[in-house]
């Protein structure tokens, strides 16, 4: 585990180099294997998620690729729902820290294998090893030049494109939204996903640039049908005149729902046996912690990864629907990260009560000061207070609720590690 983190985050090398080495040097797993390759800005995990439920539903043995984790690093390859065991990660971590280490004295100029190509070169060795029928696959920044951006897979699906890691991917969402289509390949059939014009125009030209056969959730006819504290409901017609449930909260989570069923259902025209009673069962066993989670309802309790500007959006809008009738505004337990804007608080501001600021612990980039995110709210005349660690940060905010832990999946992984703790029983 340790040889993992403790390799950078980014590469002092950009491109696909070092991982298609490291892959050859393994054997190249990933030739062996079928995936669903996934990219976008917002939607991703949850995507990925009833992806992989209903493939399981339909009988295959789905392994899921998916970043960051909330609890365990474990999280982030699964086969089934199960995580990898500690005995897998270390074993196969040898091999794979070997294979690194031959690359980089071999290839010096490519500099060092970095965390996040190390996992991914695991997890095509743990899902060949065991023998699955196909990896659902999420890239981890991008897609054109991201690790998982090695494999041909017999889907592509692009989710949400916003503006986040402009550093890397561009300031433009044109700019964003041309290296997110970097995963799609000629010939292969691509599921889009709603999104604004500038990156439609784009991912719909690179397509057609690949003969690419492409599928637009906007142009599939479906319908959202709401959802409460127990879920939503969809119609897609094309598979059932029965309405879909789901768990996961949110209108956001009924189109990252309707994009699976699309893509599902591209899977099924493409040979696939997966019918619209596999479909149901996933959706509705689907479960993506961390995003607009309820973990009690008394007190009411929710924690939300959201992180960007559209992602806190999202959020605002979940959570106004979730406070009709209550008589208190949100209480934010809130923590970013230091590249982060403090100017993503502006959109959680009408709904707050207060703000108890804190920090993630053990998170890969340093945290926003607390007192800096204090004094910005403060300056808007909304109460604000900090608070460490984020555990003592919920256990001030529990006099006030309704509270919303959110601002990075690092500290809603921190959290959730304390609400047993705290007393709270999680639903």
């Amino acid at each position: 585990m340790k040889a993992i983190t403790s390799r950078a985050r980014f590469g002092s090398h950009l491109g696909l180099e070092r991982i298609t080495l490291v892959c050859k040097e393994l054997g190249d797993p990933q030739t062996a294997l079928r995936f669903i390759h996934v990219a976008g800005t917002n939607g991703k995990g949850s995507v990925c998620a009833f992806l992989a439920s209903s493939l399981a539903a339909a009988g295959y043995k789905v392994g899921r690729f998916t970043s960051p984790h909330l609890v365990s690093y474990r999280e982030r390859i699964a086969i089934n729902g199960v995580p990898i065991d500690d005995e897998d990660l270390s074993t196969l971590g040898a091999a794979v820290d070997e294979a690194c280490r031959a690359v980089e004295e071999s290839y010096p100029d490519l500099g060092a294998v970095t965390e996040f190509e190390y996992a991914t070169a695991l997890a095509f060795c743990y899902f060949q090893r065991a023998g699955v029928d196909v990896v659902v696959l999420e890239t981890g920044l991008g897609g054109r030049l991201d690790a998982t951006n090695v494999v041909t897979p017999d889907l592509c699906v692009i989710t949400p494109i916003g503006y986040d890691h402009m550093d890397r991917l561009g300031y433009s969402l044109k700019e964003i939204a041309w290296e997110k289509a970097g995963i799609i390949k000629p010939g292969v059939p691509v599921v889009v996903a709603y999104q604004r014009a500038e990156a439609y125009h784009v991912l719909i030209s690179v397509a057609h640039d690949r003969k690419a056969p492409i599928a637009l959730l906007a142009e599939w006819e479906h319908q959202a049908l709401g959802w409460d504290l127990a879920g939503g409901k969809l119609l897609l017609p094309e598979i059932s005149p029965t309405p879909f449930a789901i768990r996961l909260l949110g209108d956001h989570q009924l189109q990252n729902a309707a994009t699976a069923a699309l893509a599902l259902h591209q899977l099924t025209a493409l040979g696939w046996q997966i019918s619209a009673e596999h479909i149901r069962v996933g959706l509705s066993h689907t479960e993506w912690p961390g995003r607009l989670e309820v973990v009690s309802t008394e007190p009411l309790v929710v924690l939300d990864g959201a992180h960007n500007e559209d992602g806190l959006k999202t959020l605002a809008a979940g959570l106004q629907h979730l406070g009709q009738g209550l008589d208190r505004r949100w209480t934010f337990v809130f923590g970013m990260l230091f590249n982060k804007d403090l100017a993503l608080l502006d959109l959680l501001l009408p709904l707050a009560e207060r703000f108890v600021f804190t920090q993630a612990e053990r998170a890969r980039l340093a945290p926003m000061p607390p007192e800096a995110m204090a004094a910005y709210v403060q300056a808007k005349q909304a109460p604000a207070e900090v608070r460490l660690p984020a555990g003592e940060a919920l256990r001030t905010a529990l006099s006030t609720p309704p509270i919303c832990v959110c601002g990075s999946l690092y500290l809603i992984g921190n959290i959730k590690r304390d609400l047993a703790g705290l007393g709270i029983v999680t639903q």
